[in-house]
């Protein structure tokens, strides 16, 4: 099964020096081979996959799959340390976009939650906000899981053309006689 946890910084550096394709792999046997992980290797693992899958265009479907993944799990989540081309950062911002769209059609907006503000000195967010931290983090799970339903069942309903063809309904108009 291997370890128990991601190696973020070996990852990262083989990213850094462009070795796309053991990125890819690394990470697609990690998810694999892990029926859960954390939050921060979920965030680690769609960020660097959208924006590998992203930059080729034989994958740039399944990229911005993981970019979809990446704000669903970050709604404010951005790419400025991953250094992406022009090209990537454009096509993250046409999936944050539809992402906003979707939210906001199924009456969910994670823009506007605020997160508790974390201690300056001392303690963790968790001590200092007490239960409202579980609360946003309830909150963007229920968003997600909103999201998730909204788009399910309007892929189930929409009309593809593929169902039986309408039928013509036939209507006789009748003029009132003078």
């Amino acid at each position: 099964m291997g370890s128990d946890t991601l190696d973020q910084v070996r990852i990262h550096d083989l990213y850094n020096n462009g070795d796309f394709e053991p990125v890819i792999t690394v990470l697609e046997s990690f998810t694999r081979t892990h029926p859960s992980f954390s939050n921060s290797d979920s965030v680690f693992i769609a960020k660097h996959l959208a924006v590998v899958y992203s930059a080729n265009p034989d994958t740039r479907e399944k990229g911005k799959y993981y970019m979809f993944r990446l704000l669903e799990l970050v709604p404010s989540a951005k790419l400025v340390d991953m250094f992406v081309s022009e090209e990537v950062d454009r096509i993250f911002d046409k999936v944050r976009e539809e992402f906003l769209t979707r939210q906001h059609a199924f009456g969910v907006d994670t823009s506007r939650i605020d997160l508790p503000d974390r201690p300056r000195h001392g303690g963790t967010a968790v001590e200092a906000s007490g239960k409202s931290h579980t609360l946003v983090w309830a909150s963007l799970a229920g968003g997600g899981a909103l999201l998730a339903a909204g788009t399910w069942f309007w892929l189930a309903n929409r009309d593809d053309g593929s169902g039986p063809a309408p039928q013509p309904v036939d209507v006789k108009v009748i003029t009132p006689k003078n």
